[in-house]
């Protein structure tokens, strides 16, 4: 990353690094380096945890009547994967991303890594500027979204373990079939039931999202809303 490319970034983070270094680190993906000093993986799961607690501090301080259930739904639907790779695809900063040449033909990882690159800049701001300025860069990126969180999107497996639980008091069981596919593009197999149902599987390109698409064809199945 050259200082033309440093100062583009920082212009449109709004944040001048005291270290640039996090900067080009963040940037980096593990497939570019595997020295954990260099790539991103140690800044994305600090990030992870700073847009938790930035987010979770925001939506207990403006719902104070939501009950603790509805608050971590809310949560859920602000900082997961999805919403965090928009983030990025929104400022267009995937164009600065260090990636190998196969990931980069990684069509079916690209949320996550788009996802974890938003965390990873987070966690960059968080080292380089502290606590206050990192929350004010999270309010401002996701004020659109935090305008909209009284609507709650339950995601699939989250809706299943509800009806599961209400329904025969006990917990959907998930399991895990196989893992195929080249390390950088693999495909996980899993299937799941609950009491009474039939049992369906699905392929992801992760266990939880082979999770998430495996519990959303038992939900239409049983129709529930």
């Amino acid at each position: 990353m050259n200082k033309n490319e440093i100062r583009d970034l920082e212009k449109i983070l709004g944040v001048k690094f005291s270290n640039q270094n996090l900067l080009k680190q963040a940037f980096t993906h593990k497939s570019k380096s595997v020295n954990i000093q260099q790539n991103n993986e140690r800044l994305e799961f600090l990030g992870d945890r700073v847009l938790g607690l930035v987010i979770a501090n925001y939506l207990n301080d403006t719902y104070p009547k939501d009950s603790e259930g509805i608050l971590d739904k809310k949560l859920a639907s602000l900082v997961n994967k999805e919403t965090c790779s928009n983030v990025i695809l929104n400022l267009k900063l995937d164009r600065f991303l260090n990636l190998s040449k196969s990931q980069k033909n990684n069509k079916s990882g690209k949320k996550k890594i788009l996802g974890d690159l938003c965390e990873s800049i987070i966690g960059a701001i968080f080292i380089d500027k502290g606590f206050e300025i990192t929350k004010k860069f999270i309010i401002k990126l996701w004020n659109d979204k935090l305008k909209n969180t009284s609507i709650v999107i339950i995601d699939p497996k989250t809706k299943l373990q509800e009806y599961s639980l209400k329904m025969f008091k006990k917990l959907p069981e998930y399991k895990y079939l196989s893992n195929t596919g080249p390390s950088h593009k693999p495909k996980f197999k899993v299937s799941v039931n609950i009491e009474k149902s039939k049992t369906f599987t699905a392929i992801g390109v992760s266990k939880k999202n082979a999770e998430s698409l495996a519990a959303k064809k038992l939900i239409e199945n049983l129709k529930i809303d």
